[in-house]
């Protein structure tokens, strides 16, 4: 840990920057180091900004997240108040920072940590993950509309002017994606808060209240606005199961019963969520200023899950039956 007065990289003026502007913070004697490098596949997280942890001689710790500036375009501007929003749900940490481009949030101690794939294949805790995102769902509005549809076309235009090297094929899905917006909007939407985050790094996992029981808290709220909440549920059910059966009793926990045509869209925002995934990380591996990121293999990767969700012998009956 680095104390603070002692910066001598770049990263350290980041994250002294933060704290200079905190007296309170000072006080403390804070020390700081980088607590998540930057992974986008196979797993993904500490992408869109650097993870700070920030301890003191007295005193709860600081998770601090300090944006990148090549990731700017990807963050919604109200991501501080979602996370407020769903701290005062009791899904989320409590915010404790939110100025110039930095999140500070309430730190989760070991044994908290980030979920992996394996661990929401657990049909408990899969379960727990969709009620805290329903907890979002039954708020207000954010005040700010979240599309992944308009998300995507806004991604591809991207890509092609900064000759991104888009896989053979993408053209396709994005043209496929404009096709399931028509028969989504078509079906109808009822718009909610929602998180917007399929990946499952971006839920944490925790001791429960009760012995031998887990909890989860949702954090990164860089996508967070309001939207079709059933792309909240599509999304994370995309991410972790792989097979019918436990993506039909997911479906089935969020609604209170087995609906297909919600089935059916949640199959549909699945493959919406990978273009937009994957002609994000494809694009990024041009744009981003930081090397060593594997940007284009996480976004190769999302384009192809797409085009397996699309190539599905079921998939014009989704579409038809919404």
């Amino acid at each position: 840990m680095i104390p603070f007065g002692e910066a001598t990289t770049p990263f350290d003026r980041r994250v002294e920057a933060i704290i200079a502007a905190r007296p309170d913070w000072i006080a403390r004697h804070p020390r700081y180091a980088l607590h998540a490098a930057a992974v986008a596949s196979p797993t993904h997280r500490a992408v869109a900004s650097d993870c700070v942890l920030i301890t003191f001689r007295e005193g709860a710790p600081v998770f601090l997240k300090i944006r990148h500036s090549d990731m700017a375009k990807d963050v919604t501007p109200l991501a501080g108040e979602a996370a407020r929003k769903a701290a005062r749900l009791g899904v989320a940490p409590e915010v404790v920072h939110d100025a110039d481009g930095a999140l500070g949030l309430a730190y989760l101690p070991e044994p908290w940590r980030y979920a992996r794939v394996g661990d929401l294949q657990d049909k408990t805790l899969l379960a727990r993950a969709l009620d805290a995102k329903k907890r979002l769902h039954g708020d207000s509005l954010l005040g700010l509309r979240v599309c992944p549809f308009e998300r995507i076309a806004r991604l591809a235009k991207e890509a092609r002017a900064v000759g991104a090297p888009l896989p053979d094929g993408t053209d396709r899905l994005v043209a496929t994606a404009a096709l399931i917006r028509e028969a989504i909007h078509a079906s109808g939407i009822d718009i909610r808060f929602c998180h917007n985050d399929g990946i499952a790094s971006n839920i944490m996992i925790g001791e429960g209240d009760a012995p031998g029981m887990k909890d989860v808290r949702l954090v990164d709220f860089d996508l967070s606005g309001d939207n079709d909440p059933w792309f909240d549920v599509g999304a994370l059910v995309n991410e972790v199961c792989a097979f019918e059966p436990e993506r039909r009793e997911a479906v089935e926990h969020h609604a209170g019963r087995f609906d297909e045509r919600l089935y059916n869209r949640c199959r549909l925002y699945g493959a919406v969520d990978d273009v937009m995934g994957g002609l994000w990380g494809v694009t990024r591996a041009i744009t981003s200023v930081r090397g060593g990121i594997e940007f284009y293999k996480y976004g190769t990767w999302r384009l192809l899950h797409a085009r397996t969700t699309v190539g599905a012998p079921d998939f014009e009956s989704w579409l038809r039956r919404l």
